[in-house]
């Protein structure tokens, strides 16, 4: 029995789709060598599909699903290295992002202290007087208070202590 033109056709449709994938986002030099692959099981798998003995539809069958099982190991390691490089990423960004958010904190809260300061509101240095200033900082500011908790519930949750933290919390 030969190849069907439903099964020719799809085979068709699939690599042209591949090539035109690779040639617009193709990015790493091994790529091509991983289209040539990719192209080849499937015209391995559409060999299994014509009118082979039953022993060697077998081995066909058998070849194949090697084929995709290497793929797909090489897939998962290229997906894990992609995630390790992602990750990396953002926590660098995070880090960039916190050091300028505490450069602003630190000089939003020196203009507010400097004004507690001026107003003649600040008495004394007491755990009563910095409850006040805390309380009085997110009052006037709950946008950025509001930022900042989220800022840093996302920090935590990155870094994987959120397990931690929630403990800490009482949540169980």
């Amino acid at each position: 029995m030969a190849i069907s033109d439903r099964i020719r056709a799809e085979a068709k449709r699939t690599i042209d789709g591949m090539t035109k994938y690779y040639k617009e986002y193709s990015d790493y030099a091994d790529e091509s060598e991983e289209l040539e692959h990719r192209i080849a099981r499937i015209e391995a798998s559409m060999e299994g599909c014509n009118g082979l003995s039953q022993e060697d539809k077998v081995q066909k069958t058998a070849e194949n699903v090697f084929e995709l099982t290497c793929a797909q190991e090489r897939t998962y390691d290229a997906l894990r290295c992609e995630l390790k490089r992602t990750r990396q990423t953002i926590r660098d960004e995070l880090k960039e992002g916190l050091e300028g958010l505490k450069s602003d904190l630190k000089s939003d809260l020196g203009r507010m202290e400097k004004k507690i300061e001026e107003s003649g509101s600040d008495s004394s240095a007491t755990c009563k007087h910095h409850k006040h200033f805390i309380t009085k900082f997110i009052s006037e500011n709950p946008a950025m208070s509001c930022g900042v908790f989220v800022f840093f519930l996302i920090l935590v949750f990155l870094s994987g202590h959120f397990e931690l933290i929630a403990k800490m919390c009482g949540v169980k």
